[in-house]
């Protein structure tokens, strides 16, 4: 009997869980004098007082009682830690971050080389590769509680044209050589004009409803139209190029005063010459040179010349350059924020809106007049042709009138953004130029160094030098 209470009185096995639960630790007590050694089932009753019922390593257990290992910790049990599915993911083979903008050199100079607007691909070129989601494994803590893991999802098909797709659904290719584009998942393969030499007398003229790459120059008297994008490799001369996207001049443009380049997108070139320039963004090149610019966002003259040398640049958000004008004092205009030309464009844009609405509003009253005679003399005038000519009519100005409400509204726009327009001149001004903000306008008469032109709070435009 005393035996029997000696064993009740001492010391039980102590077992501890960890904070998350994954893992157990036993310590046996030490045992004092004639104590009876431990027993396993005394172990599996702390175990089991403790709630550890996952994960137990029994071998060693049975080695613990063996030897009786008393006084430090053992780690007796170990949870099963869940492991995340991998979601299903494409692979692709081309570029799909495409470098829109110039990498600035070391020296300060621009790299035009390096703006990459048009991704081309080949015929059966594998554009993407579709893996699969990987399912996980849930978990067990060692109280036996569930630990859920992450289930792998899958992605939708990409969509668009221009590429089949296995029957497996996994690997996409080309089925045209073309220029590919990429967006929410929507991968569009289109024909690309491309001209690998110049764009001269033996190609002719080009209208294409994609882009255009010219991998040489553009020679005088050639035109170039373009629904998408233009990239010209080489020079381009006294030509005109037109782009519904973005422009890319590598070479630079000699437009000898009759060159044109316009683009409802931004225009990139390493400089312009004699060349009349505009763009709904913005500008960025090395230096203009005698050219008539109009830019509907900012012009950045951020070369090593960065330099603007005679002509007239008009951007509407703000210009930044290194150099206004020259040691010659050559006539050199700028002008930011609500110029004539945009005054006269929302002025040209509301007097239109008022013109179409007028009439629109004459030949509303035309049919009305018409459906009251109809009804004065209870007769069906649906039918009359006059009428009927003026139902066609005010149909046709109708859609006239909205596409003038949005030339108003895109005006109104501009005129926003013309807000808080300056000039940045980082390095010199020279006498000779004629800078304007809105309505004010300076002619510089002494040469600066580094200013910045704005308006203040008294409605003044002031130079602040940088």
């Amino acid at each position: 009997m005393a035996d029997v209470k000696a064993k009740k009185d001492r010391k039980k096995p102590v077992v501890r869980v960890s904070y998350n639960e994954m893992e157990a630790f036993m310590m046996l007590p030490v045992l004092e004098g004639e104590e009876e050694p431990y027993t396993l089932d005394e172990i599996n009753t702390a175990l089991e007082r403790a709630g550890v019922k996952s994960g137990i390593k029994t071998d060693l257990l049975e080695q613990i009682v063996i030897d009786q290992s008393c006084g430090y910790e053992h780690l007796i049990a170990e949870g099963t830690e869940a492991v995340d599915g991998i979601d299903g993911y494409f692979e692709y083979n081309f570029n799909t971050d495409l470098n829109r903008r110039p990498t600035i050199r070391p020296d300060g100079s621009v790299d035009y080389w390096s703006i990459h607007l048009v991704e081309i691909v080949e015929e059966g070129q594998v554009l993407a590769i579709y893996h699969e989601p990987v399912q996980g494994s849930n978990g067990m803590s060692v109280k036996g509680k569930l630990r859920k893991a992450k289930r792998g999802r899958p992605l939708p098909p990409l969509k668009g044209k221009g590429f089949d797709k296995s029957e497996d659904g996994l690997v996409y290719t080309s089925q045209i050589d073309g220029k590919i584009d990429m967006k929410n998942g929507r991968i569009n393969i289109v024909p690309v004009y491309e001209v690998y030499g110049n764009a001269d007398l033996s190609t002719g003229n080009i209208d294409f409803n994609g882009d255009v790459i010219v991998h040489g120059n553009v020679t005088t008297g050639i035109s170039i139209k373009a629904q998408g994008s233009i990239t010209v490799d080489g020079v381009v001369e006294a030509s005109r190029i037109e782009a519904n996207k973005d422009i890319v001049l590598r070479g630079g443009v000699l437009g000898k005063k009759r060159g044109v380049v316009s683009a409802k997108g931004c225009i990139y070139a390493k400089f312009f010459e004699y060349a009349n320039v505009e763009a709904c963004g913005f500008i960025e090149a090395d230096s203009f040179l005698d050219c008539n610019v109009f830019c509907e966002d900012e012009v950045k003259l951020n070369g090593k010349k960065g330099s603007i040398i005679g002509g007239k640049t008009e951007a509407i958000k703000g210009i930044t350059a290194n150099v206004l004008g020259n040691e010659s004092y050559k006539k050199t205009s700028i002008q930011v924020g609500i110029g004539v030309e945009l005054l006269k464009r929302v002025n040209n844009a509301e007097n239109e809106l008022l013109e179409v609405q007028s009439l629109v509003d004459k030949l509303t009253e035309g049919i009305r007049q018409f459906d009251e005679l109809g009804k004065e003399k209870n007769v069906d005038v649906k039918k009359d042709e006059r009428r009927v000519a003026l139902v066609r009519a005010k149909i046709a100005k109708t859609a006239d009138l909205n596409i003038c409400k949005e030339k108003v509204e895109y005006v109104h726009k501009l005129l926003e953004k013309a807000k808080g327009a300056d000039i940045k001149i980082t390095k010199k001004v020279f006498p000779g130029s004629k800078v304007m903000i809105d309505s004010l306008v300076v002619i510089v008469k002494d040469e600066q160094n580094g200013v910045n032109f704005v308006i203040n709070e008294e409605n003044n435009l002031v130079m602040y030098p940088i």
